[in-house]
């Protein structure tokens, strides 16, 4: 009897965090810095909720391995955000933000992500979004704000802290 209870406990737990545990872990989205970065961008944007204006960042890999967040200066651009110059050496992804009645990934961001070959996050309060250049669809990477409260308010000592 006990046997059985136990099978069937491990049933159930296999069943309840298969689906999370078969999620796609992201580099970018699950690094602390990635993380700060997206919920600083996030927090300058208003919370997407500031009108129609995006603030946008490149994400760096350092030579260590380490990532930063390099933001463009913000030009309060009507539903958009643009960056004149180079992108910068060592860019692995284009995070931005998105008023909230626009959460999702645009058809520019699906074709900016193939254009120069790295993945564009979108954020805004109602979730994460990722553009995989050349993908069929954007990939969810979070759902609504939860993940903001799970972000440390200030980098592990021995990583490299986003620029704001």
């Amino acid at each position: 009897m006990r046997r059985a209870f136990l099978l069937l406990q491990l049933v159930l737990v296999a069943i309840v965090f298969a689906p999370a545990m078969a999620e796609e872990r992201d580099a970018v989205f699950d690094n602390v810095i990635g993380k700060m970065c997206f919920r600083d961008l996030l927090r300058d944007s208003g919370w997407s909720l500031n009108g129609p204006w995006e603030r946008a960042a490149f994400v760096i890999q350092n030579a260590d391995g380490s990532i930063a967040c390099q933001c463009w200066p913000s030009k309060h651009s009507y539903l958009a955000e643009t960056f004149n110059g180079f992108v910068p050496a060592r860019t692995i992804a284009i995070v931005h933000t998105h008023p909230v009645a626009y959460p999702r990934p645009s058809e520019q961001d699906k074709l900016e992500a193939t254009r120069l070959g790295i993945p564009i996050y979108v954020l805004s309060i109602e979730g994460v979004h990722k553009e995989v250049p050349g993908a069929d669809r954007e990939t969810t990477i979070a759902k609504r704000q939860a993940w903001i409260r799970q972000v440390p308010n200030k980098a592990p000592s021995g990583l490299a802290a986003a620029a704001p």
